[in-house]
């Protein structure tokens, strides 16, 4: 076995255990970390160069990704709290002072092959235990969208938690391809809108959202460069909209992100006006 390959295999973080399992060597261990192809961060661990600095900063630890930092590390939508949550064993030591980029849990976590992050299962759980309602469910929605994770197969996860985890996993819809999206129909459902997503348009395509029957909103994607093909498709859906003569919108995740009173303000106004059409057209007609 190509242990090397072993460790990319394993997210590029592996026990030492592991790699002389996978066919390594001492020997072969020592070179790899003299010629820089391995980074050996803490006794018996060994991490790929490249790797991302959560992963190292876990492994140093001695401990596991989790929460939102596990999430991303899954693909999933991790919100606006950018540090570093970790896993640690329950006997692990506390430090005296506490570091403002860390956030440092302390229990068991589900057996698993990466030394590195929790598992899905135990990512999404953290995830509703340690972050804000929103941004738990934006994350499940995710990880259903994504399709790393059914409906079901969230209740199984969830099914003895305790019941507030339990009440926000059931809060959880597929059809929010990011979490910005997701954000947006909990903020409309708040306000009792009728909320449908990835809505098929003929002569369209995909709107990612529908709101109360009458008005399409679109959400561009959190990347500022999204390239001239994904630019052109957007532009191609706006003009299918305009010519079937329908209402729609399109907000930037920035504004989503950064002021979605306004963005829910500006799509109420928008049903306004498209409910007032469509009142006005079944008169005329």
């Amino acid at each position: 076995m190509d242990w090397m390959a072993e460790l990319r295999r394993l997210g590029g973080a592996a026990s030492v255990r592991q790699l002389r399992a996978a066919g390594a060597t001492e020997r072969a261990l020592s070179n790899a970390v003299a010629v820089g192809r391995l980074v050996r961060p803490r006794t018996g661990r060994y991490v790929l160069p490249d790797a991302a600095e959560p992963l190292l900063a876990a492994v140093r630890a001695g401990a596991k990704l989790s929460c939102v930092t596990a999430a991303r590390s899954y693909g999933l939508w991790g919100g606006n709290d950018l540090r570093t949550h970790l896993r640690m064993p329950p006997h692990a030591g506390r430090p005296g002072s506490a570091n403002a980029t860390q956030v440092r849990h302390w229990s068991r976590s589900e057996r698993q092959e990466e030394i590195w992050r929790v598992s899905l299962a135990d990512c999404l759980r953290s995830v509703v235990r340690c972050s804000d309602q929103e941004t738990a469910v934006a994350v499940l929605d995710t990880a259903i969208s994504s399709g790393r994770i059914t409906r079901s197969g969230l209740r199984r996860v969830f099914q003895r938690e305790p019941q507030r985890s339990r009440n926000v996993a059931e809060l959880a819809r597929p059809g929010s391809d990011s979490g910005v999206e997701s954000l947006l129909r909990q903020r409309l459902i708040a306000r009792d809108h009728v909320v449908e997503q990835q809505i098929a348009v003929p002569g369209v395509g995909r709107v990612d959202v529908r709101v109360d029957g009458v008005l399409y909103v679109e959400v561009d994607g959190y990347e500022f460069h999204r390239g001239r093909a994904a630019f052109e498709r957007d532009r191609q859906r706006d003009t299918g909209l305009a010519l079937l003569g329908a209402r729609w919108m399109r907000f930037s995740a920035r504004e989503v992100l950064q002021s979605p009173e306004n963005v829910v303000a500006t799509i109420e106004r928008g049903v306004r006006v498209a409910e007032r059409e469509a009142i006005s057209g079944s008169r005329t007609g």
